[in-house]
């Protein structure tokens, strides 16, 4: 952990002209620097604004989403985005990238004249969590052009704050002692934006690095997620897929978990581990913290990368079969596992003509936010028919004790508005359509439905009739001839 501090300038006066250059991050002689392609999520916490700020923010969450948009050009291998408003509570050692007003340094006081604190964290060379902590004894505004103390400009000291997140450090503090004209300077001047030397920095870490790709649209289950709470022993969240077809696909399964708390979803899973298992039960991969996988540069390259650096990832090539994936909490000596809602997701990268033709999650079903949550994107431009199932008490037969005795189960588009509702199967219009596909749950309190659904997003909710709870198992297959 480093603690990088901006301060007061004793002096105002214009830098001389530049000789040497931009200073970066190290850790022991190991430049220090985010995996390449990664998309920083900054949780900004800066307060929703009360006052017009003198540049013509509202607010200083507003400025900060511009200092980082002034970044965001010269990172042509990285790129921040941010949460404006954040639900999440700043804290050390979350891995979420909280941006704050505050007295104290999470409970450490602000030194003599220091502005503004970041404090990184880092594992092999990666960073892995930062946090910026403005400090709230100074009088703050928003503006340009030359500073006006005792009103300090929040704008430029973001900009400088920023720069540490990217990797860089104070060109004036660096041995040798180095004299440029940066915003990386070590105390703030009439600089108000970012010199060339900071330019050349950024430009220096993250102007190379591997070529983006996108996964290609195409007349499949593109990706198929579930989102449920997985417990601790053997009432985990369990996801399971069919690869269909006669190549192998590429896949990258990954986890969601403490990030969710970031889209106001309570009681998020906070360190995750995912395992992938084939048919015969052998455990072929797993991932702790994605970041430090050999795969997590190709993960970021497809826009795939987790939020939080302790969430899980995989890329895996499969052979045609059966698959199973466990999300579970992290556990060792010093800290147990804990229970809490996660995302399991799997996405097709598209690099044969194989497919995911079906996935399945099996989790505890309880009320409000923590039921049984599926989606699916359907890709291509012409409808498909698939066939989706929530259950509940045929889950016994696979030795499952606390099922979820009624599952009720609604199909909602990207909109959020209602496909189609079911509560037993047999009562559906598409019953007939069911049997024919062998699909039909073996319990006549069980859900399903069999419709075509035009290209888009899908979500499946699952839940007890008169609110019970238990464990369910939500499906999605896809109904096409396979390839």
């Amino acid at each position: 952990m480093k603690i990088k501090r901006f301060f007061i300038a004793a002096v105002f006066v214009a830098i001389v002209s530049p000789a040497f250059g931009y200073v970066r991050e190290f850790d022991n002689g190991t430049p220090i620097a985010w995996v390449k392609d990664r998309t920083v999520v900054m949780q900004l916490s800066l307060g929703s604004g009360t006052r017009t700020l003198r540049d013509g923010f509202t607010s200083f969450n507003d400025s900060a989403i511009d200092a980082l948009q002034t970044w965001n050009p010269h990172l042509a291998h990285l790129q921040f985005s941010w949460v404006k408003n954040s639900p999440v509570v700043p804290a050390e050692g979350d891995d979420e990238m909280s941006v704050m007003f505050d007295n104290k340094i999470f409970g450490d006081n602000f030194g003599s004249g220091v502005l503004a604190v970041t404090l990184l964290a880092y594992r092999n060379g990666n960073f892995e969590e930062t946090d910026t902590v403005f400090n709230n004894a100074i009088a703050w505004d928003s503006y340009r052009g030359p500073l006006t103390p005792p009103v300090y400009d929040f704008h430029r000291v973001a900009i400088h704050e920023f720069g540490h997140t990217v990797g860089l450090d104070h060109p004036d503090q660096a041995q040798p002692k180095q004299t440029v004209i940066a915003i990386m300077n070590s105390r703030v001047s009439d600089l108000d934006t970012l010199a060339q030397d900071d330019i050349n920095g950024a430009i220096a870490i993250y102007g190379t690095g591997p070529a983006y790709n996108s996964i290609p649209n195409a007349p499949v289950l593109m990706d198929l997620s579930a989102r449920g709470t997985t417990f601790t022993g053997n009432n985990v969240l369990i996801g399971g897929f069919i690869v269909q077809g006669s190549q192998p696909v590429q896949l990258i399964v990954r986890c969601l978990a403490y990030s969710l708390a970031s889209y106001g979803i309570p009681g998020a899973l906070g360190d995750s581990v995912i395992e992938l298992y084939d048919a015969n039960n052998n455990l072929i991969a797993s991932n702790d913290d994605w970041f430090i996988s050999s795969d997590a540069e190709t993960i970021c390259s497809y826009h795939r990368d987790p939020p939080n650096s302790i969430e899980s990832a995989l890329l895996v090539t499969l052979n045609p079969g059966n698959y199973t994936a466990i999300v579970r909490s992290y556990s060792d000596a010093q800290q147990p596992a804990q229970s809490g809602v996660a995302l399991f997701e799997v996405y097709d990268l598209r690099k044969s003509s194989s497919r995911l033709g079906n996935v399945s999650t099996r989790a505890q079903v309880g009320t409000g936010a923590s039921i049984l949550i599926g989606g699916v994107i359907v890709g291509g431009s012409v409808a498909k028919p698939v066939v989706i199932r929530a259950l509940g008490p045929s889950l016994t037969q696979r030795g499952v004790t606390g099922v979820l005795a009624d599952p009720f189960l609604q199909l909602r588009d990207g909109n959020g508005n209602l496909v189609e509702a079911n509560n037993d199967w047999q009562q559906s219009p598409e019953a007939a359509t069911i049997i024919a596909d062998g699909k039909a749950p073996s319990n006549p309190k069980e859900s399903a439905m069999a419709r075509t659904l035009n290209p888009g997003n899908y979500t499946a909710l699952v839940s007890g009739v008169g609110g019970t709870s238990g464990t369910a198992l939500v499906e999605v297959y896809d109904e096409s001839p396979s390839p």
